[in-house]
């Protein structure tokens, strides 16, 4: 018995599997492909096409997966990049405030901190601003017109990756040669482990979506 391949689900299968990126904005532009695919069918139809001849026939008026992907690739990497500048651009400074917020208030330790944490205290202020400041620029070129090139997005990931790296280790440093922390401290550290963890899971999907490209074996079909 021979089995006919539907052209449509072969050709978003394949599409789908060249793609890297968001799941959510993945499966946005999928189904937006589906729909398109579909309105296309019902247009050859309308011209007197069987079913079979107008779904080959409106997977060919789409286009070749080799020559779409890369084009809805960019719009996948654009967005990965500006999710990870933009987790920078706000997490950074409002862990910022909210630490020095702490020190200021004085809930945080009640014993003085040690002679090195005035100076990793400023480091981080100073590692905080350059990396928000950094994170800006790459947000705002997100929003440039296409083709963007990966590095911003594969940047936007270093960026974010060194600032985690910077000031959680500079803060660690501080919290191990300090009094032990009361529990204001203990909680707010909680938030900002939180935090650089999904910030650091954020930059290593934009540094991983920066190098992909579509393999030829994948952009085979259609």
């Amino acid at each position: 018995m021979t089995v006919t391949t539907d052209p449509v689900d072969a050709h978003v299968a394949a599409l789908e599997r060249a793609l890297h990126g968001l799941d959510t904005v993945k499966r946005s532009m999928i189904a937006e492909v589906r729909d398109g695919l579909a309105d296309a069918i019902a247009d050859h139809r309308r011209r007197g096409l069987d079913p079979q001849r107008a779904a080959a026939a409106a997977v060919r008026d789409f286009g070749p997966v080799r020559e779409v992907a890369p084009l809805m690739q960019e719009e996948l990497t654009a967005r990965q990049g500006r999710r990870t500048a933009a987790l920078v651009v706000v997490a950074f400074p409002t862990l910022l405030f909210v630490w020095d917020a702490l020190w200021m208030s004085g809930l945080g330790w009640t014993a003085p901190p040690s002679p090195e944490a005035p100076v990793l205290a400023r480091a981080v202020d100073v590692l905080t601003v350059v990396v928000t400041a950094a994170a800006f620029v790459l947000l705002v070129a997100t929003f440039r017109q296409r083709p963007l090139p990966r590095w911003v997005t594969g940047l936007a990931g270093l960026v974010a990756a060194a600032g985690v790296a910077g000031c959680g280790g500079m803060s660690l440093i501080m919290n191990l040669k300090g009094p032990a922390p009361e529990p204001a401290t203990a909680v707010v550290l909680g938030i900002t482990a939180i935090v650089a963890g999904l910030i650091t899971r954020s930059a290593i999907r934009s540094l991983r979506i920066a190098r992909e490209v579509c393999p030829p074996d994948e952009l085979a079909i259609g």
